[in-house]
């Protein structure tokens, strides 16, 4: 069976504490990489810089640090590490893991027995600070959400919940423009905007073994909630700044965010049936944001319930500034067709009543 050319995106930020442990698991893979990109997020001990540095000069591999001036971020972290890998499918990789010794072969098998695979991702085996078992990721997961990838419905499954979580993934290069650039004004965090992207366009494989141990400890930044442990519930500056936004409308804006790229730099590649698919799912958080809203009016003010019945059935899904947004964030990349594309869909909505003045004043 051939080969493909593998990279694997590392960020870093004071990551001395476990990264010799992941390094190590790196170096003895069975089928090594053919590059580390590491991307610094500017940490602000000398450890973590100096232990890459250590480790490029031993590692059966090349390995390329890059430093941020300034720190930016998981997002853009991963986004720029993403953007200087080489290879044919590109690895994500947390400072603070451990991998099993044959991920590397066993996500490569996948893609090479599967061309039209975009992304591979696998459970996890959660382990304490001390890689003690705890858990796997999947548990946290319904049976559905399996049955959904083993069918093929990965988009579907997506747009319930993420599924992916970025240790575990691994994507196919050439769709990196479609996913790239991250916003980074939404929730989603890099590993369920990548996910969900690629799934609009390409086959999700899901692969049950655990390919990684997890790690759960007092400084990452999300973690995973393991019912009965004291990881259960995770604090981190991530976690509260999602939790500021309410629910639903921060995963309006989510997905609307969603959708703009997947009719702007994705146009031709995605069914009408998944674009179908997640309207549906924004309109009905439309539906429950606009009822959640009118339950906590004043009495006097409130509508009632076959007004809103009424109300309901006659809101449109605007998504002209979103469009708008992600045409900005792509400058002058898009082709000719995908302009097209994003133009038809903002000429449909203005036939529905919608201004550029209407959608600036409710901004």
């Amino acid at each position: 069976m051939k080969s493909v050319k593998l990279s694997i995106a590392m960020c870093t930020y004071n990551g001395a504490a476990y990264l010799s442990e992941q390094f190590e698991s790196l170096a003895t893979q069975t089928r090594v990489p053919d590059e580390l990109v590491v991307c610094d997020d500017s940490s602000t001990d000398k450890h973590t810089r100096e232990m890459v540095e250590a480790f490029a000069r031993r590692a059966p591999f090349a390995v390329r640090l890059f430093v941020n001036k300034q720190n930016l971020g998981s997002k853009r972290s991963f986004e720029l590490a993403i953007r200087r890998c080489r290879g044919e499918i590109i690895f994500l990789c947390d400072q603070d893991d451990v991998w099993r010794e044959d991920k590397l072969v066993v996500i490569e098998r996948a893609f090479l027995s599967s061309p039209q695979t975009g992304l591979v991702f696998s459970d996890a085996e959660v382990g304490d600070e001390n890689l003690v078992k705890l858990g796997s990721l999947w548990q946290n997961f319904c049976e559905d959400s399996q049955a959904d990838l083993e069918a093929g419905r990965a988009f579907h499954a997506l747009l319930r919940r993420n599924l992916v979580t970025g240790a575990t993934l691994a994507f196919r290069s050439n769709l990196r423009r479609l996913v790239l650039p991250i916003p980074i004004d939404t929730i989603f965090q890099h590993d369920a905007w990548i996910a969900l992207i690629i799934a609009a366009v390409a086959r999700v494989t899901f692969i049950s073994e655990p390919l990684i141990k997890y790690r759960q400890h007092p400084g990452q930044q999300i973690g995973a909630s393991i019912a009965g442990t004291r990881y259960e519930e995770r604090d981190s500056s991530l976690i509260e700044a999602a939790r500021e936004h309410p629910y639903p409308t921060a995963e309006i804006h989510a997905f609307k965010t969603v959708y703009a790229r997947l009719i702007t730099k994705c146009s031709g590649l995605v069914s009408n049936h998944y674009l179908g698919a997640i309207k549906s799912w924004i309109g009905r958080l439309e539906n429950e944001k606009a009822v959640l809203e009118n339950n906590a009016s004043d009495e006097a003010q409130r509508k009632s319930w076959e007004e809103m019945n009424e109300y309901l059935s006659l809101m449109e899904i605007r998504i002209e500034p979103y469009l708008r947004a992600d045409l900005s964030r792509l400058r002058h990349r898009l082709r000719p067709r995908d302009l097209g594309a994003v133009w038809s869909e903002i000429r449909a909505d203005r036939r529905h009543g919608l201004q550029w003045s209407d959608r600036l004043k409710e901004d």
